[in-house]
């Protein structure tokens, strides 16, 4: 049976619940950062690819049509027709484009095609395509297209994709580890890439990085959910941001030492802690990007509860269950993806 102190924690937890803020229907950043990209990245295209408005535009239009492929590949079962339509931009690539921009276009399209074969099991070959695209990315950086370091970045989480998908969890989790590890603080350790060690490096585009580090915490937390959906006994893993130093100097990184600081209390057993860090976690109003987050803490809570045989189970998850719905706004087929895996008694 619960112990009273965990009794007594779960019961406050419950009178305040009622309490807790909706998520804001604002951006995490104050900023339009895909606009920022866009505007930063034109100019440095242009100069550096020696090519007009009309060109960037272009390439553009190709991006555009390589997104409908992605959304063919997450959308229908069968990926045939997403990889012939694949194909076809290929051969178009190819044929209309030369030199730099070509390599522009290029390491977009590479990305797609690794994802194809990450969809098809084919991890080893998805890796190779990933780390093809990294080498032009760091290319075409060194030529001047600065605003591609988060091409780079973004890489790096894909092969931790791969190499979890793969069941090469601790690599997976490593490579997570030294991604956030270097994003939050400058210290680069077994990256993909080679640029990552010149220090230089860190600084270039910095209001862009700083950002992704704060866009790339809740997609870290919701892909762990999404791979660990059918673990109804084991907490979240937490080797990918276990020991995690960096300064915290921005209210974006006050949220994500928050969430990683109570997820450290139930790790360590103290209750009484755990407890109080999550009322007030979910006391403080934020973007409805960090409801990942939330939701990852509420995964756990119901593990606790199960795992204690708390004597209002069932009501205190049906609880938490109307909090996940009725205060939390961040994509409701996730959320009813979670509820009916884990919130079930």
């Amino acid at each position: 049976m619960i112990s009273i102190t965990k009794n007594i924690g779960l019961n406050k937890l419950l009178d305040e619940i009622h309490s807790f803020p909706m998520s804001l229907d604002i951006s995490v950043t104050k900023y339009n950062t895909g606009k920022l990209i866009g505007i930063l990245q034109e100019k440095e295209v242009i100069d550096i690819c020696k090519v007009t408005k009309e060109d960037f535009d272009y390439a553009n239009s190709i991006d555009l049509e390589l997104g409908g492929v992605i959304n063919k590949l997450f959308k229908e079962k069968d990926h045939s027709n997403a990889y012939s339509d694949y194909l076809a931009l290929e051969k178009k690539i190819e044929s209309t484009t030369t030199g730099n921009l070509f390599l522009y276009i290029k390491q977009g399209a590479l990305s797609v095609k690794a994802l194809y074969h990450y969809k098809n099991g084919e991890y080893e070959y998805a890796k190779n395509l990933t780390l093809e695209c990294i080498v032009l990315n760091e290319y075409l950086i060194e030529q001047g297209i600065g605003t591609l370091n988060l091409r780079c970045f973004e890489q790096n989480k894909n092969i931790s994709r791969i190499l979890l998908r793969a069941n090469k969890t601790e690599e997976g989790h490593d490579l997570l580890n030294n991604l956030l590890t270097y994003l939050l603080s400058g210290k680069e350790k077994n990256l993909f890439g080679n640029l990552f060690k010149d220090k230089n490096y860190w600084n270039k585009v910095p209001i862009l990085r700083e950002t992704y580090a704060y866009e790339l915490f809740p997609m870290i937390a919701e892909d762990m959910i999404r791979f660990n959906i059918q673990d109804k006994l084991n907490y979240l893993p937490n080797e990918w941001y276990l020991n995690l130093d960096f300064d915290v100097n921005t209210s974006e990184r006050q949220i994500i030492y928050n969430w990683i600081y109570i997820n450290n209390q139930l790790q360590k057993g103290d209750y009484d802690e755990y407890i109080d860090s999550l009322i007030y976690f979910f006391q403080q109003p934020m973007s409805l990007f960090y409801d990942v987050l939330k939701i990852s803490l509420l995964i756990d809570l119901v593990k606790v509860i199960k795992k204690e045989y708390f004597v209002d189970a069932e009501v205190t998850i049906n609880k938490l269950k109307d909090y996940l719905f009725n205060k939390l706004i961040y994509n409701l087929k996730f959320r009813e993806l979670v509820s009916k895996n884990l919130f079930q008694l």
